[in-house]
């Protein structure tokens, strides 16, 4: 990557990010398995505990007509190499799209985005980088996936 080209990388997730708290692991907390419907209480501690206070205004302004499960990492392991677990970065971003309004581009930028930063202070930059580029591809509504931006609203599976 060129010099001019990381520049504006940097700058564009910088000013995407302002404000965006991307948690670690200072606290421990466990989230719903796998495929486990959220109910909306759990949901609201999960928004506190990860200071999602936008997200959370956004559900508890218009609540998405179907439930929460989250699948963990689409089409990806949650699990990377030597063990590192990507399922709480994954789940985090499956409640924002579950809650996603759609048109709401920059909503969705800013969801994958969070997902970036989080693996790449976690797990790993380059992990982070390929996962913003599968999640940029396969969350849209263009491809008609199951988990794309805004899958909470039964008007997309009717």
């Amino acid at each position: 990557m060129t010099g001019l080209r990381l520049f504006r990388w940097l700058f564009v997730l910088l000013w995407l990010t302002a404000g965006m708290h991307v948690h670690g692991e200072e606290e421990s907390f466990t989230l719903p398995a796998h495929d486990v419907e959220v109910p909306m209480a759990d949901i609201e501690a999960i928004c506190r505990h990860y200071e999602l206070t936008e997200l959370w205004l956004t559900i508890e302004s218009n609540p998405p007509t179907l439930p929460f499960r989250s699948d963990g990492c689409s089409f990806w392991p949650d699990t990377w190499l030597a063990g590192r677990d990507l399922y709480e970065g994954c789940f985090i971003h499956d409640l924002h799209y579950w809650a996603g309004v759609p048109g709401d581009d920059m909503g969705r930028l800013r969801a994958d985005v969070w997902l970036m930063m989080w693996v790449a202070e976690n797990v790993s930059v380059d992990l982070a980088e390929a996962m913003f580029n599968g999640v940029r591809v396969g969350g849209t509504a263009r491809v008609n996936t199951p988990w794309q931006w805004g899958f909470g609203l039964s008007l997309i599976h009717i």
